[in-house]
């Protein structure tokens, strides 16, 4: 039996306007319900994203986070990861390109852990606003941290900032990691990890490999997908992600709608 696979950016595709409409929340149960699946592809955390989910009553099928650089089934079970090593870590603190970061987030399957360098980070006002485990470390237990780290992620003042230390951090150590500009974040992973390999990946796993595939994102990060397999972008995504998309639609939920065969 044939099936499709959905598979949706979270910030600024799916959650706007800093909720999940309930156009998109019923749109995606009957788009479940005819027996497809759908799931999320993000660059947050798995801990970064659950209660948003909860919180609008949302059930999905899998979750890429990181950019892929850790996958989980419907459950939060993790099926993939992969690792950054430590002694990165601290290089990238090092570096020039790093100094006008607000924060080191340090992702792990379970966990973020985050070195504060301004109060202006993101990252604390979402733990503020959504609870999420954070363990605040100094710079000094980077290198000993016992867990698998996923993904790095910086924050910068501006998009302008966050694009100069993506272009730096690529050309010093892109043999190793792959950055990737998100708005005012740069999202750090393993080379060769990004939202398209996550896609990929992800049917791989769970051996949906002959399942039609529909991706939908907004932003830079979002194009490896998009470009991959033909995806899609919404109304309010930027012009340089519209110029790659198939095709544009107003929400998350009128793409699904579409392409729903009851």
């Amino acid at each position: 039996m044939s099936f499709k696979v959905a598979a949706s950016d979270f910030d600024g595709t799916l959650f706007r306007g800093e909720k999940i409409s309930d156009e998109d929340l019923n749109a995606i149960k009957k788009w479940r319900a005819a027996g497809n699946k759908f799931g999320i592809v993000t660059g947050r955390a798995f801990v970064m994203l659950e209660h948003h989910l909860k919180s609008f009553g949302l059930d999905v099928d899998f979750f890429a986070c990181c950019n892929g650089a850790a996958i989980y089934d419907g459950d939060g079970k993790i099926i993939f990861e992969t690792e950054l090593p430590k002694n990165f870590l601290v290089d990238v603190m090092k570096d020039p390109c790093a100094k006008s970061t607000f924060h080191f987030a340090f992702e792990a399957a379970d966990e973020v852990l985050c070195v504060v360098v301004n109060e202006n980070s993101w990252v604390m006002r979402e733990k503020n606003r959504w609870n999420f485990p954070l363990q605040i470390i100094d710079a000094a237990q980077v290198q000993t941290i016992p867990k698998k780290i996923n993904q790095l992620a910086l924050d910068f003042p501006s998009p302008e900032d966050a694009q100069i230390a993506t272009d730096k951090l690529n050309e010093k150590f892109g043999d190793k990691i792959f950055a990737q500009k998100n708005t005012h974040s740069v999202d750090i992973v393993p080379a060769g990890i990004n939202k398209g390999s996550a896609v990929e990946n992800l049917l791989r796993i769970m051996n949906w490999t002959d399942a039609k595939i529909f991706v939908v994102g907004d932003e830079s990060n979002d194009l490896p997908m998009i470009k991959k397999f033909g995806g899609y972008t919404v109304a309010t995504a930027k012009d340089f992600v519209k110029r790659e998309a198939s095709q544009i639609f107003y929400s998350v939920g009128t793409m699904l709608n579409n392409f729903r065969d009851d």
